[in-house]
């Protein structure tokens, strides 16, 4: 009997417990949940509600009244509060909208804006989306903004909600001033918009600014600074605008759902600070000197961007899908290898990898002392000398990225036209080198190439720099040996490696060890390369490395003085300068330590990387006109390789002028050189003389 009083106690207490629990004050309720294990946001989260709910500004729902206040219900009312307060922002923007921002939602009015619009130089202007995929989201209005007359307009036409014009009537109405190359237009990230604009039917023309471009011309740094080129962190930083991004006011929507009167305040603040925006960076390229350069290439090669995006790939299918049955078959039989090796386990799993390669075979006796236990492809070639089934996983993991990444991912991106249209990104790096990406071209392996073909009746033509880094090294440097070299037609890593090495020259043609240090040596000076990582590429000691660097330097001593010039620069002003005087901004060479150490290796790599980069951008350029006046279109470019879609009857006067305009479009003191090929296929392509002689 006492073992049943007992638990009839415990139960009587419990309850009790429980009914002083839920009378508890909001004081202590709080005290207890701010006592618990939360995170940083958590805590931040939870003070806000508790200040909201002292304030009187929200209170708990009344569901949850009859129960014990809780951290979870805390958190939730968190997100009531974080809606709160966000109708109360676009509230503000809607009450404070100024009188100079017109939304235009009846023809009277619209034709009163294009009369203004009538007398404008220039204007700003900006295209309100359903997302931003170019090729499957739509229009639903039009920011202008009249320069001069300081009036900065909404259309809206094809909201879900509200009184708005009829979206052709819009478009009729506008086309003429977009399509005007007299009128100035002024953007950011214009590249989209006029994208947008061409699936409506309307070719843009007259771009002056891109606000989001000249930016990196001002600061290549911006995304390392959190900015990443998003016009509102820029206006709020630069233009003490503070303006907060689509993203924290609407988060996913489309701007179809946005309100009309909310729309305007938005929008029509879009093409208010951008036009500001612009001013401030006008002002401060000319001030650098860097104005001419924004406008006569950047500008530019904005067209010639779109010119590629709008071109777009056309995907082999059946090849593909043949090449993926193959790869998959081959994986399978790799895999039953890796099985044998080391039993059936997850092959893309680090985890299960390193146990089996470093706790039950032991292999990290086969690493050199303090490498780390990795399983990352370094680590693993080191091991793949030491044991088969390493160089099968290393053949297993590239053929999986293949699949992957490429084969398999490639007809997946086609799109309502039957291309692939990939992004090309002007800003792509610090040194302005272009980037791409769906696909990524950079990393194409030139396996995946044989899925990229020509357009029907029509060749790739592609032509690609021969050494173009190492001839700016050349050009900069004023090393005779170099120049002559290069003027005399001869392979410099031959030539260079004969004289260095004191060998004869038909001992340092390719293939040879010689020539390949000498061209590992020749990219070393240019990229900043230490002795431990050339020790590691070419595979001998670091005291051999470091013996190397200094005969290099000691042989060429115009190289050394102009590196270790750039170094002193850098370290004086904080950048270096490029070709037609563009800079790269190294603010960490005027720190010390490993930081000043780090920018002191990307000191000359950024000159001599800047300037191959606006070599590209300008044959670009001429390139775009060549194939303006022929009728061929711009396909793509990557790294140092332009190519083009041109009528498979093309005549070999055609593709020299092509490679005319490759060599002599940006002349250094040394000759250019290029290789031009021809195919229908982007991996088989073939010289041009050999393709007219097979013809």
């Amino acid at each position: 009997m006492r073992g049943l009083s007992d638990n009839n106690d415990n139960d009587l207490r419990q309850a009790v417990e429980r009914k002083m629990l839920h009378k508890e004050t909001f004081k202590e309720a709080w005290e207890r949940i701010l006592a618990m294990k939360n995170s940083k946001t958590e805590m931040r989260r939870l003070h806000e509600v508790k200040q909201a709910m002292e304030e009187g500004k929200i209170g708990r729902d009344p569901d949850d009244a009859n129960a014990r206040f809780s951290k979870a219900e805390a958190l939730r009312l968190w997100r009531v509060l974080e809606k709160q307060k966000q109708e109360e922002r676009l509230q503000k923007m809607v009450d404070n909208t100024p009188n100079n921002y017109w939304l235009i939602t009846d023809k009277k009015r619209l034709e009163e804006f294009l009369s203004i619009l009538s007398n404008e130089d220039e204007i700003v202007f900006d295209v309100e989306t359903t997302g931003t995929d170019i090729w499957n989201d739509y229009i639903v209005g039009h920011v202008i903004s009249a320069v001069k007359a300081d009036i900065h307009a909404y259309i809206p036409t094809k909201h879900d909600e509200g009184k708005q014009l009829d979206h052709d009537y819009v478009l009729k109405k506008l086309r003429p001033f977009y399509e005007d190359p007299t009128l100035g237009k002024i953007a950011h990230n214009a590249k989209f918009d006029i994208h947008m604009l061409a699936n409506e039917g309307i070719k843009l023309k007259g771009l002056t600014w891109d606000t989001q471009v000249a930016m990196h011309v001002l600061n290549e740094n911006e995304r390392f600074q959190g900015r990443n080129y998003q016009l509102k962190p820029l206006v709020s930083h630069y233009l003490r605008d503070k303006s907060a991004t689509y993203g924290e006011l609407f988060g996913q929507k489309g701007f179809n759902e946005i309100p009309l009167d909310v729309a305007l305040a938005y929008a029509a603040k879009d093409g208010d600070v951008t036009l500001r925006f612009r001013d401030f960076q006008r002002y401060h390229l000319k001030r650098i000197g860097l104005l001419e350069y924004y406008r006569k290439v950047e500008n530019e090669v904005i067209y010639a961007s779109i010119d590629m995006e709008s071109a777009g790939f056309v995907i082999d299918v059946e090849r593909a899908e043949k090449l993926s049955r193959e790869m998959r078959s081959e994986l399978t039989e790799i895999k039953k290898g890796l099985i044998e090796h080391f039993g059936d386990l997850n092959f893309n799993s680090p985890a299960q990898l390193s146990k089996k390669f470093y706790e039950e075979l032991k292999l990290d006796r086969f690493l050199p002392d303090g490498h780390k236990l990795s399983t990352d492809v370094d680590t693993l070639e080191i091991l793949s000398e030491y044991h088969e089934g390493i160089k099968l996983l290393l053949d297993y993991r590239e053929k999986t990225k293949l699949l992957g990444t490429y084969i398999e991912a490639l007809p997946k991106q086609i799109q309502r036209d039957g291309r692939v249209h990939g992004t090309f990104n002007q800003m792509g790096t610090v040194t302005g080198r272009f980037s791409a990406k769906n696909p990524n071209l950079q990393n194409q392996p030139f396996f995946a190439r044989q899925l990229f073909v020509a357009p029907k009746g029509q060749v790739i033509i592609s032509a690609d720099f021969s050494q173009q880094e190492p001839r700016w090294l050349a050009h900069f440097s004023g090393e005779e040996f170099l120049i002559e070299t290069y003027r005399q037609d001869k392979d410099l890593y031959t030539e260079a490696a004969a004289e260095l090495f004191e060998k004869p020259v038909e001992e340092c043609g390719r293939g040879s060890i010689y020539r390949d240090m000498m061209k590992t040596g020749i990219l070393a000076t240019m990229y900043g390369t230490g002795p431990g990582t050339l020790a590691k590429q070419l595979d001998i000691s670091e005291k051999e490395a470091r013996d190397f660097l200094k005969q290099f330097a000691n042989k060429y001593r115009k190289i050394d003085a102009w590196v270790k010039g750039n170094e002193a620069f850098a370290r004086k002003h904080g950048y270096v300068k490029m070709f037609m005087g563009r800079k790269r901004r190294l603010p960490d060479a005027r720190k010390h330590g490993y930081t000043q150490f780090r920018a002191m290796r990307q000191a000359t790599n950024a000159i001599i990387q800047g300037s191959a980069a606006i070599q590209t951008k300008l044959t670009l350029l001429a390139v775009r006109k060549l194939c303006q006046r022929k009728g061929w279109t711009l396909a793509f470019t990557v790294h140092d390789e332009i190519g083009v879609y041109a009528p498979e009857d093309v005549t070999y006067e055609d593709v020299k002028e092509f490679e005319d305009v490759m060599i002599n479009t940006v002349q250094i003191s040394v000759p250019n050189k290029v290789d031009v090929e021809i195919g229908k296929r982007w991996s088989d392509g073939i010289p041009a003389e050999e393709w007219f002689n097979e013809k």
